[in-house]
């Protein structure tokens, strides 16, 4: 059994496959098309999570670029309309607080932490739709290509808006 290195620590390796060099761009976009596949097959936890992945590797790289992600964007358009309005949008919750709703479905389908409780009560649809659309509005801001992301939009337009 031969070792390999992640990050600091050497790990066993069972030998069948040699590293992966892969760039985090190219892990979102998989990971994106894939949330897409099992979206439009009615999987939508696992396209939750993956779609979630997806979301937050885009707004990192868009961080990395100065750029903002879409949530960043959308938290604050709610900013700007609750100051030039007088509007309570978000029910007056602080940036975090938005942040920690809209992740809520993604983190609770991936966590369990001691003491919560087993059972959930969660939109799967909706929380996939809403998590795919970020990480698509995150990809178009890099500049980067979902090669089904056209099949998603159709699909909504098809069985949502018709």
């Amino acid at each position: 059994m031969e070792d390999i290195t992640l990050g600091a620590m050497r790990t066993p390796t069972l030998g069948f496959d040699e590293d992966t060099n892969i760039s985090k761009r190219e892990i979102a976009v998989i990971q994106l098309n894939e949330a897409i596949s099992l979206f439009l097959e009615q999987k939508f936890i696992c396209a939750i999570t993956l779609a979630g992945a997806s979301e937050a590797v885009l707004a990192g790289l868009l961080a990395s670029q100065s750029h903002a992600s879409i949530v960043e964007d959308s938290v604050e358009a709610i900013v700007s309309v609750r100051e030039n309005t007088g509007l309570m949008l978000a029910g007056g919750r602080k940036k975090n607080e938005i942040y920690n709703d809209w992740n809520s479905a993604r983190n609770k389908l991936k966590h369990h932490a001691k003491g919560e409780d087993e059972q959930i009560s969660v939109n799967l649809f909706d929380e996939a739709y809403w998590m795919i659309k970020r990480a698509l509005a995150n990809a178009e801001k890099l500049a980067v290509q979902i090669e089904n992301g056209q099949d998603f939009e159709n699909w909504v337009i098809f069985n949502i808006n018709m």
